[in-house]
């Protein structure tokens, strides 16, 4: 089970880690949750997620310098990190791109297209 893929979704809102995660096992896969940026990052380090899903604004340290840490790192620049907002702005998707996000969704998102994302990272290496 250690060893299983999962989603690592790292958001201080509790409501949206709660949805999210929600929808994620759902769809059948396995989710961690964090509430902060630095545990997000210790658990990425930790044991390397098949994605991370950051909140933007988290307490400790946001979500884009998270995946600014993630991409700088050798060993870890690999796992895709998507960076999940309320800030729909064009400036705002670019800053989250700049730092070496693979995606960038903004909230409300649609549950399909939630899900849909998440299936284009886990495609490749679905074994089942």
């Amino acid at each position: 089970m250690a060893d299983e893929p999962y989603i690592l979704v790292a958001d201080d809102d509790p409501l949206v880690l709660k949805s999210i995660t929600f929808i994620l096992q759902r769809a059948g896969y396995r989710v961690i949750t964090v509430t902060d940026g630095e545990a997000a990052l210790a658990q990425i380090r930790a044991d390397h997620p098949r994605l991370a899903m950051l909140d933007v604004m988290m307490p400790k340290m946001n979500g884009l310098d998270v995946c600014k840490e993630v991409k700088a790192d050798d060993s870890l620049a690999a796992i895709p990190v998507f960076l999940v907002t309320a800030r729909a702005m064009v400036q705002e998707r670019e800053r989250g791109l700049e730092a070496g996000a693979d995606d960038y969704i903004t909230k409300p998102f649609a549950n399909r297209a939630l899900i849909d994302r998440v299936g284009e990272i886990f495609a490749p290496t679905a074994t089942e």
